[in-house]
């Protein structure tokens, strides 16, 4: 075998075993312990830096529970999509019920977990706001990653009349790692008053142009608003 052919095989080997190790969830200690190699050694494997044994690639298929072909299948990402995907239906099959339609469209796998954490129902006239809960009460719906941006999206056409809707409602704002749930908050309109009067004063400057989305900052939101979530504890209803 070629030294380039060597090479070829090694990185494909370091990527699919590093690829399902994540996929299973499993740390390289973990995958390490139970394989009973070293993690260092797991290590290099995954960086491509050391040529394998057949004995040590049949170790580290058994515990990562595939076949060792499974570990030279250049389509090895379309099986994992085959694999997960029965759970990705039945999520949306989930979805559907609480009135979510799309979970890859506008956030809504985001919006049914923030959903089911707040007892809030969603809206289906998009015209209107976001959601309802029990006694009649309309929200806002926001949602951020806090790992690609610090502040929150609003409106892309903000006005007095849009203005005008938000007062009458109280806003609920998740915070995201990637797809982590970390914090919601709930703000009151008193509490998003001092933006409202900003944005229309604006709109009033401008000659009356809308002013497209304008942002609330995530740690606005952190410093004033109530939490009704935290990824390591609920702590308290929305009321």
């Amino acid at each position: 075998m070629t030294k380039i052919k060597k090479q070829s095989l090694r990185l494909l080997l370091s990527q699919n075993i590093r690829k399902i190790r994540n996929i299973k969830g499993l740390s390289q200690e973990t995958l390490a312990d139970l394989c009973e190699l070293h993690r260092t050694y797991i290590g290099s494997v995954e960086r491509g830096e050391r040529n394998i044994s057949i004995d040590n690639v049949e170790r580290i298929a058994d515990a990562l529970g595939v076949e060792p072909t499974a570990l030279l299948n250049q389509d090895q990402d379309r099986k994992c999509l085959k694999d997960i995907f029965p759970h990705i239906r039945k999520y949306q099959e989930f979805a559907v019920k609480h009135g979510i339609n799309d979970i890859f469209q506008d956030n809504g796998g985001k919006i049914l977990q923030v959903l089911l954490l707040t007892g809030l129902t969603i809206l289906p006239a998009r015209e209107g706001n976001d959601a309802i809960d029990e006694y009649g009460n309309e929200y806002e719906l926001k949602s951020v990653n806090a790992l690609l941006t610090k502040s929150f999206s609003t409106h892309h056409h903000m006005n007095p009349t849009i203005i005008a809707k938000y007062r009458k409602v109280d806003w609920v704002f998740a915070i995201y790692e990637g797809i982590e749930l970390k914090e919601i908050y709930k703000l009151t309109p008193q509490d998003l008053e001092p933006y409202y009067i900003t944005w229309e004063k604006k709109w009033h400057d401008t000659g009356g142009k809308d002013i497209n989305n304008p942002k609330i900052p995530l740690k606005y939101v952190r410093d004033k608003g109530k939490l009704l979530y935290h990824c390591d504890e609920r702590v308290c209803d929305r009321h």
